[in-house]
């Protein structure tokens, strides 16, 4: 391929990019998903699906309703998943939901959905909807969800739960409640007046429930009745895709896989069955009574004709031959007055003009991170893989003042490829998550001062460069964000989006650091630059009674991307305390106190964003028997790192660890979260860990759910699990055995031990155990009965066995010194 390289001179950035792209590999569609996109045009019909978290979403309906049925359809989570466990690594919390919120975009990208969130933290289980607006703010989320209403006008709304416990989660039916209130509210020109500066009222014709068939407690009663339900059949086949949407869901679905939801397509008939809740109801059609074809626009009669036109003579082997049609249906939509449809079947047209010209256009830079008044290189590759005239007349560049003329022919199939450089304003913000940008701490809604921004699933792209072309004589306007490429060896073409980091940033070593004597500890923290040229000093901000030596470190560093670490003494007060410590740089006079993190799996685009440079300290009155722990990992989590935290002495065990005579080395032995969900192995050894109770050790298991064990048999003596929690995290704990060397040895618990744990108390607690397992603790929600199996314990042969439900994995790694000193009980228990 012939390439022709342009060497450009400095374009000034000025002013920040704007819109909704994203820094993905560029589009390259087959013909068959072109004809299918021409069809769309000629198709006004607009759904939205709504639930509480990721995962949440039927990608059925979604595909269905996108590819099949041709509408703009659109997914409303209120939660961005947050709150959940993740099965691919140890980030949790707001890091779980950056990779939650991009797993469901991926997912959209496959199925053809498009993704909003409102601003709602997802907490954690929830046992009703009382109970979530108490947290969520019910108002404010209302706002946000009939805000997102407005903005996409959906003609249909279908929620994914009832809205009442049937939901089986308070989010679940906190989600149905809020759309059966939006649905009125949306219209109402009263209620969020603020948003009309924006957007108008809107009215949706229907609201339904796509009945999730685990919410039937009666199969056959609901069969018998089946006919008084919209039925669906979603196992169509679609030969332009080349699958049903039973596959093609599996695909979108599998995205979700820090949730393990890797699933296999389906083929066939599968009918799914809605129920009317408000709205005009319908027996016949999701859609009925409703126009979806251009009649609903005036003055779009010939554009209805033009696309039925283009659709009829589209040739899948020259794709490029209906240019000069979709050239006219943008002409006459341009004619258009401005409105929904106009705006979103221009940008859809225009997409389908450039994907039939075979038009590539990208932008990229050398690397994915650069810091405020930092010069950004970036190449331009511009390529017409048609026999259709096209002329780059002018491109517009981030930030700039002047454009750049070019009126350069993009000849057929010759790769255009130019460099240049421009400078980032030193007023340009950091790329931070817009819902992080700031701090939320356990609960309520994520603090989001722009309304505009509210429902977007992340952040515009930090530049884009506009280009301006002749298409067959015709103007048309592209606009491509600026990423980051590179070839991996592993696994090809990766891209990366752009991000603008601090000059400057911090990393304390540990998230955490527990004191439990006067001596101090060591706390490194990692000075890293953001560019060239970084000199001055760290210092670790401090709340009374804390000290540290010294008190400030001079830090220099020559090249952006280089790091040094420097180290302070901390020394903890005398009496018990928590303290949240900052790690603070001065450099050029100003002070910085972000860290840098990058969250990076093959399924989704990197990304980055800047937590506060902080860690907690705790200083805590404890005392420990035994300091050799054997951890047998499970779903993943940072027990084994807290544990450290205090002095012990971890193994992560493998697979050949786990022997009668290496076990008999550890103190305890302890397994990691649902280590009987996920560790295939465990149904293998757990002859060789009851032998090493009943030879004398102590055995921690942790909280296993109870679907998909590995093995029925847990502990020495039965016991079943339910799904039974303990979401209040302030419930009251009642120490039903208090002579119990658990509660007494080698630390004395009392009730203020269970103060200031987060999110909750328990989860997927026991029941039905056998009389040789006495329990410790009770404890229930408010209006909930008492479960007293938080911890189990029982003699076996010469040892202890503890099944406990308790979130040890969320108390440690927070830090609650309660939750540490009872943990370090569990772990002293036996001979």
């Amino acid at each position: 391929m012939q390439s022709n390289v342009i060497k450009a001179g400095l374009w000034l950035l000025l002013a920040c990019g704007s819109g909704s792209l994203t820094a993905q590999a560029p589009q390259r569609l087959p013909s068959s998903k072109l004809a299918q996109d021409i069809k769309k045009l000629n198709v006004l019909g607009n759904v939205l699906y709504m639930a509480a978290h990721p995962d949440d979403e039927n990608t059925t309906f979604i595909g269905y309703m996108a590819n099949e049925k041709l509408y703009t359809t659109n997914y409303l989570a209120l939660t961005r998943g947050d709150g959940g466990q993740n099965l691919i690594g140890p980030q949790i919390r707001e890091q779980l939901g950056i990779i939650r919120t991009q797993e469901l975009l991926q997912a959209r990208r496959i199925d053809g959905g498009r993704q909003y969130f409102s601003r709602a933290n997802d907490f954690g289980f929830s046992k009703n909807p009382q109970e979530a607006f108490m947290i969520w703010e019910k108002e404010q989320l209302l706002a946000d969800a009939v805000w997102v209403i407005r903005k996409v006008k959906p003609d249909v709304i279908v929620t994914r739960f009832p809205p009442d416990s049937r939901a089986g989660h308070g989010h679940h039916s906190a989600s149905s409640i809020l759309a059966e209130e939006a649905f009125d509210a949306a219209a109402d020109p009263t209620r969020f007046p603020e948003q009309l500066k924006y957007v108008a009222p809107w009215q949706a014709k229907r609201l339904l429930w796509n009945i999730s068939m685990w919410s039937i407690t009666n199969r056959a009663e609901f069969v018998k009745n089946a006919g008084q339900y919209l039925k669906i059949d979603l196992g169509v086949y679609n030969p332009l895709l080349g699958k049903s949407y039973g596959e093609l869901s599996a695909e979108s679905r599998s995205m979700h896989k820090s949730q393990g939801f890797g699933s296999v397509g389906t083929r066939g008939t599968s009918v799914e069955y809605f129920q009317h809740t408000k709205g005009d109801k319908t027996m016949t059609d999701l859609f009925e009574g409703i126009d979806t074809s251009w009649k609903r626009v005036k003055g779009s009669a010939k554009i209805e004709q033009l696309v039925q036109r283009a659709a009829r003579e589209f040739d899948p082997a020259n794709p490029a031959g209906s240019v000069p049609l979709l050239l006219s249906i943008r002409t006459e939509l341009q004619k258009l007055p401005d409105g929904f449809w106009k705006t979103t079947k221009l940008a859809d047209v225009q997409e389908l003009i450039k994907n039939a010209l075979g038009l590539y256009l990208e932008v990229t830079a050398p690397e994915f991170a650069y810091s405020p008044g930092a010069t950004l290189p970036l190449t331009v590759e511009a390529i017409n893989r048609s026999s259709v005239s096209v002329s780059l007349e002018k491109i517009h560049f981030p930030f700039a003042t002047t454009d750049s003329a070019m009126h350069t022919p993009l000849a057929y199939n010759q790769d255009l490829t130019w460099e240049t450089n421009a400078k980032i304003p030193v007023t340009t913000p950091i790329s931070q998550p817009y819902w992080l940008r700031k701090e939320i701490g356990y609960a309520g809604l994520f603090s989001v001062d722009d309304l505009q921004e509210i429902g977007q699933p992340e952040n515009p792209p930090v530049a884009v460069v506009t280009f301006d072309l002749l298409v067959a004589g015709q103007p048309l306007r592209m606009e491509v964000p600026v990423a980051f490429k590179k070839k991996d060896p592993v696994l090809g073409e990766v891209y990366q989006p752009l991000v603008i980091t601090p000059p400057v940033f911090a990393t304390i070593a540990q998230e955490v650091y527990m004191f439990d004597t006067a001596e101090p500890r060591k706390v490194d923290v990692t000075v890293k630059a953001g560019k060239d040229n970084c000199s001055g000093d760290v210092q670790l901000a401090l709340p009374e009674g804390w000290r540290s030596i010294p008190e400030k470190i001079s830090f220099a560093l020559r090249d952006k991307g280089s790091e040094q670490t420097v180290e302070f003494q901390l020394f903890p007060p005398v009496d018990p305390q928590e303290a949240r410590l900052r790690a603070v740089v001065t450099l050029e006079g100003q002070e910085y106190d972000k860290s840098f993190g990058l969250i990076s799996y093959t399924h989704i685009p990197a990304q980055a964003f800047f937590p506060a440079a902080s860690a907690k300290a705790v200083k805590l009155n404890l005392v420990k028997k035994g300091t050799n722990i054997g951890y047998i990992m499970g779903a993943g989590d940072l027990i084994p790192q807290s544990l450290r935290q205090i002095g012990y002495r971890v193994s992560l065990l493998e697979d050949q660890d786990i022997t009668p005579e290496k076990l008999a080395t550890f103190d305890a032995v302890i397994t990691g979260v649902r280590a009987y969900n996920t560790n295939e192995r465990m149904k293998h050894h757990q002859t060789a860990l009851l032998k090493y109770v009943e030879n004398g050790g102590n055995l921690v298991v942790q909280y296993n759910t109870n679907m998909g064990l590995i093995t029925t048999e847990l502990g020495p003596y039965p016991f079943e699990l339910t799904r039974d929690r303990i979401t209040e995290e302030t419930s009251e704990v009642r120490l039903i055995k208090p002579e119990s060397v658990v509660l007494n040895s080698p630390n004395k618990i009392t009730a203020d031990d269970f103060n200031h744990w987060v999110q909750e108390r328990g989860l997927y607690f026991p029941q039905n155990w056998d009389p040789q397992y006495e329990a410790i603790i009770s404890s229930n929600d408010p209006n909930s009965p008492p479960l007293d199996g938080g911890i189990l314990v029982a003699r076996y042969g010469k040892g202890t066995y503890v099944y406990t439900s308790l979130s040890w994995f969320r108390e440690l790694p927070a830090g609650v010194p309660g939750a540490y000193r009872l943990f370090v009980n569990l772990l002293s228990l036996g001979d």
